[in-house]
């Protein structure tokens, strides 16, 4: 099993992933998803934990006995009671039972889905507007491998197929009703979103990111429920044990040693009531993983957050989104400081490309390199002079 479990790592490791989104997002959607997967498999196989549950049965047990014991109190919670305080009497009322650990796995399991689900429905959308950035992305990372010529062709489909679905989404402005949205777009341009106004694809991965961000902050708080005690503080606890000098990871949350009450139904009906104490060695496993769990909520929250911040600062702004256009156009050589037109410069970026042109860029560079990123960047500013020079200032 462990040969086969290392097997699988080395393929893992020989996948190459193809991007669509930038680091910020797979910090949720696949290191997230990675990291809760491996914890699932910790905690839910035996070979690596041992018996979940062992509890220490009276001497008239027998083996079966011990063994049902371990089932009941393992299916029917247990209940936490410090060494300092006195157990209660058999009619008084029991503290809270643990009633999580047992589900553990599929805790983990539903929040790695939960991570996943915004990468979801972003390629669902993106793909509807004729960009699909992991596929251009793939494609690009393969002309490495490509001899010149077949490189040259590549590099040209791809710039063209990035241009006819610009195309396409202007076609889509072209009625009436498009010259009406012009009006309120030249005064409040984000006001009105969609694939003729060319920010279709910009507002869905805006959205994307904050479901991400969502995701993530509501996750501390779901696990206030699953737990059933004041997760969202965890860390921040711990962080008090550590300067006050106390233990920092054992707490009432994930206790190794607990109570366990259950009866035994005898042949002649008659019910007899035990009291057991139980040691839960996979709390040993719990404690340390959402300790983990809560600083890496946090810190994924925190990056989640800025990189939401930084796209809205790059991609809204007009003055950054040419400044990203410009660094490539210079590196080629199409824009010098004599020959530069600010007049088809603006042009450019923002009646050809227009938001979702420059996202899709943005989004090839951040996954791809500055030299494969430049003769795209070239391939595009030069199919767009050979139009305006056609048709005589078509984008206007």
């Amino acid at each position: 099993m462990v040969a086969g479990f290392l097997d699988a790592v080395a393929k893992v490791r020989q996948f190459r992933f193809h991007n669509d989104d930038d680091l910020y997002d797979r910090l949720s959607r696949r290191f997230s998803v990675i990291l809760l997967m491996l914890f699932t498999v910790v905690v839910s196989t035996k070979q690596y934990v041992g018996d979940p549950i062992a509890c220490f049965a009276p001497a008239q047990f027998t083996g079966s006995h011990v063994e049902y014991a371990n089932y009941i109190c393992w299916i029917s919670n247990t209940y936490y009671v410090p060494f300092e305080s006195t157990l209660p009497a058999r009619h008084d009322e029991r503290p809270k039972h643990i009633a999580y650990y047992q589900w553990i796995p599929f805790i983990l399991l539903l929040m790695s889905v939960l991570f996943y689900i915004p990468s979801v429905l972003w390629h669902a959308f993106s793909t509807k507007t004729g960009f699909d950035i992991s596929n251009l992305v793939k494609t690009l990372h393969s002309m490495e491998q490509l001899n010149p010529d077949i490189r040259d062709r590549t590099l040209r489909y791809i710039a063209k197929h990035i241009d006819r679905a610009l195309e396409i989404q202007r076609e889509m402005g072209s009625g009436f009703f498009s010259q009406f949205t012009r009006v309120i777009r030249r005064h409040c341009p984000f006001f009105i979103i969609g694939r003729a106004q060319g920010n279709y694809l910009t507002f869905v991965y805006l959205f994307v990111k904050l479901l991400y961000i969502t995701n993530v902050i509501g996750q501390l708080f779901l696990l206030n429920i699953f737990m059933g005690s004041n997760y969202h503080g965890y860390g921040i606890e711990v962080l008090r044990n550590l300067l006050s000098g106390r233990e920092c990871c054992r707490s009432s949350r994930f206790p190794r040693v607990t109570m366990c009450d259950f009866e035994i139904r005898t042949m002649a009906d008659h019910i007899h009531k035990h009291t057991i104490q139980c040691v839960l060695p996979v709390n040993l496993f719990n404690e340390k993983i959402f300790i983990f769990i809560w600083f890496w909520l946090v810190i994924v929250s925190i990056l989640s957050s800025y990189g939401f911040l930084m796209c809205i600062w790059q991609q809204i702004l007009p003055f950054n989104r040419e400044h990203f256009l410009k660094k490539y156009l210079k590196i080629m050589n199409r824009l010098t400081r004599e020959s530069f037109d600010r007049k088809l410069f603006n042009t450019f970026a923002n009646k050809y490309l227009r938001h979702d042109g420059v996202l899709v860029l943005r989004l090839v560079a951040l996954n791809t390199n500055d030299v494969i990123m430049g003769e795209i960047m070239v391939a595009l500013w030069d199919s767009f002079k050979r139009a305006q020079d056609a048709d005589g200032g078509i984008f206007v």
